[in-house]
């Protein structure tokens, strides 16, 4: 298998969604294989956020930080070996972005995208090889609560439709799963989508167990918390919304 690895350094990007996916090999297994990392759940403001994170779970979410230059910050739950990111504009940063604006104006909070997690330079020419094109490896980082630095790479991939992730390789970097309270455990996540067949393909190619049905663009997660299990959606406005190198 031939895998020719671009580094493409920017400061902000978006995700395109040009091109059909094809099938990935079938030999993308082992250590290799990608997994859940974490649910990107967008809120206008992230104190009313959290607030709302305590009332429905039963646990209060862990403030990340801020995404320095980028307009955000975030407050976190684990979820086991994953966890769900709420995050909003940042009122002590001034940026305007796609992104940034989309959340000031939303009426409800909504699910936005989820991120993969394993190697990126793998997942790169994977996604080469079923023709969809991505920009990174790109080093990102985020200042903690408490003044730390937390440095990892992300990899947006410029295709594949509604409902493709972008991938996330942690380094050295403590996994928030690891030290952000238990929110619940994930009961389901499924995503629909009118290109389907060729996002469930390329998921599988990826070794991620993900239910993609056909349909209109959607997304949803189940966890059961303490308080019972809590749904979480996408709405019209949070699927506007387009990531990017924003962490």
């Amino acid at each position: 298998m031939t895998r020719t690895t671009i580094v493409v350094v920017l400061l902000l990007f978006g995700r395109g969604c040009g091109g059909d996916a094809g099938v990935l090999p079938e030999d993308y297994s082992g250590s290799s294989r990608m997994k859940i990392d974490h649910f990107m759940y967008a809120v206008a403001n992230l104190d009313e956020g959290m607030a709302w994170a305590e009332e429905v779970f039963g646990v209060a979410p862990a403030f990340g930080g801020s995404h320095e230059g980028l307009g955000t910050r975030n407050a976190l739950l684990s979820l086991g070996d994953m966890y769900l990111e709420i995050i909003a504009p940042d009122p002590a940063q001034s940026v305007e972005s796609q992104m940034v604006t989309g959340m000031a104006t939303m009426s409800a909070g909504g699910l936005v995208t989820w991120a993969a997690q394993g190697d990126l330079v793998v997942t790169k020419g994977l996604l080469e090889e079923a023709g969809i094109s991505s920009v990174g490896p790109v080093e990102t980082r985020r200042r903690t609560a408490d003044g730390g630095l937390l440095v990892w790479d992300l990899l947006f991939p410029q295709g594949g439709g509604y409902g493709m992730p972008f991938f996330i390789d942690w380094r050295e970097s403590p996994h928030p799963a690891t030290t952000t309270p238990v929110g619940g455990e994930l009961v389901s996540f499924g995503i629909s989508t009118p290109d389907a067949g060729d996002l469930g393909a390329v998921l599988a190619g990826l070794g991620l167990d993900v239910e993609v049905s056909e349909g209109e663009p959607g997304m949803s997660v189940v966890i059961e918390g303490a308080k019972g299990p809590v749904v979480l959606a996408a709405t019209e406005e949070s699927r506007r919304l387009q990531p990017s190198s924003r962490r």
